[in-house]
């Protein structure tokens, strides 16, 4: 008895490099890389923060790559969740500004894989499209060079502040970042680091609290944190608990006498 043939799995979508000078030889390795990884981060609604790695059940791949082609058929392993990922950034791109500021959180996963195809678009001076296999006729979206500075105009503001928190990481070899984990906040928050020097400080006060000082970027309207440069940082300072307990005794907050352990008391507030 022959062995049954497996079933050639389908596709799920498709990209295509579209442009009037646009030719497979054109496109790198890099690119192609830029788009895939791209694509995968919207596809399986990652976030890079929280998920390193992409789950293997939601991984996407090529198919059927042909020599000399500038299109590329991809499979993914969780092809609804795929698409109603990729469906977002077809919302995203079509949205007036008053949309983009209602659903700014959840908008905000796609804009680094949107900076990455923008920035392919930009470089091959193309489009980047992704068309669904069973809708083939019209695609589902098209990224041009143009469409990340647009969309964060609309949903990023940029300002110097402040952020209390704690040192969880400091370093990097490549790029100097830090992590913090900041009360109030679900996720942590990870910064980059405006020079050497000071990310080795950072290193040196791990697990210590701090008040950083840098250029904070948010989203409009609900004012959420989407990235944070440290451009220097001091160490909070609670200042003499026994002056403190003497101020609120004296504004008639005796209440402080039946604490047994003040000066305690204050320090793990």
């Amino acid at each position: 008895m022959g062995k049954i043939a497996k079933k050639k799995p389908e596709a799920t979508f498709e990209i295509r490099f579209d442009g009037p000078d646009i030719e497979p030889g054109k496109i790198t390795p890099r690119a192609l890389y830029d788009v895939l990884a791209a694509l995968q981060d919207i596809a399986s609604g990652r976030d890079p923060w929280d998920t390193p790695q992409v789950p293997p059940e939601k991984t996407i791949g090529l198919l059927d790559v042909k020599r000399g082609s500038a299109r590329y058929l991809c499979l993914s392993h969780a092809p609804r969740e795929a698409i109603r990922n990729l469906a977002k950034v077809a919302a995203l791109l079509s949205a007036t500004v008053a949309q983009i500021e209602s659903r700014s959180d959840e908008m905000i996963s796609i804009l680094s894989p949107l900076e990455s195809l923008s920035h392919v678009a930009k470089s091959l001076n193309c489009e980047v499209q992704v068309h669904l296999i069973r809708r083939q006729s019209e695609p589902l979206f098209v990224v041009q060079k143009d469409d990340y500075e647009r969309v964060s105009k609309q949903l990023l503001i940029s300002g110097e502040t402040t952020v209390l928190g704690k040192v969880m990481r400091a370093g990097g070899a490549t790029e100097m970042k830090c992590f913090l984990r900041v009360e109030g906040r679900r996720k942590g928050l990870h910064c980059k680091v405006r020079t050497r020097d000071l990310v080795r400080r950072l290193g040196e006060h791990l697990y210590e609290d701090i008040v950083a000082q840098g250029t904070a970027v948010w989203l409009h309207g609900s004012w959420r944190i989407y990235s944070f440069t440290i451009n220097e940082f001091t160490q909070p300072k609670l200042g003499d608990p026994m002056e403190m307990i003497r101020r609120l005794r004296t504004a008639g907050l005796d209440a402080w006498d039946d604490v047994d352990n003040p000066e305690a008391c204050i320090r793990e507030s």
